[in-house]
C-alpha cells in the first residue's frame, strides 16, 4: 500500500467496535478513502506503521479506528485495497 491508493475497510476493520456504523457501507463498496500519509510511530501505545486516510464523503470525515485515536489513522490490517463493486443484473 502506498500514498495515493484507494482503500476501504477490511473485514477486520469493520469488526472494530468504534466502526460498527460503517459496516454496511464498507461491505457495499460505498466507503472509499485515499492514503495520504504513511508514518511510523515509536510511542509505546501506538507503535508500528500507521496510515493516514482521507475518506470520501462528509459523513465519514471523522472516521477513526478507536475511541481515543485521531481521525483518519488506521493500521494495515484495518484496510484493504478498494475494488469497484460489481453491478448485479447489468
Amino acid at each position: 500500500m502506498k500514498v495515493g491508493d484507494l482503500v476501504t475497510l477490511s473485514e477486520y476493520g469493520t469488526s472494530l467496535e468504534a466502526l460498527w456504523y460503517v459496516t454496511d457501507p464498507a461491505r457495499k463498496g460505498e466507503l472509499v478513502g485515499m492514503v495520504v500519509e504513511i508514518f511510523e510511530s515509536d510511542k509505546p501505545w501506538e507503535s508500528g506503521t500507521w496510515y493516514q486516510i482521507r475518506w470520501m464523503g462528509t459523513k465519514y470525515k471523522n472516521l477513526c479506528r478507536g475511541r481515543w485515536q485521531r481521525p483518519g489513522r488506521f493500521k494495515r490490517k484495518d484496510l484493504k485495497m478498494y475494488k469497484k463493486p460489481k453491478i448485479k443484473g447489468g
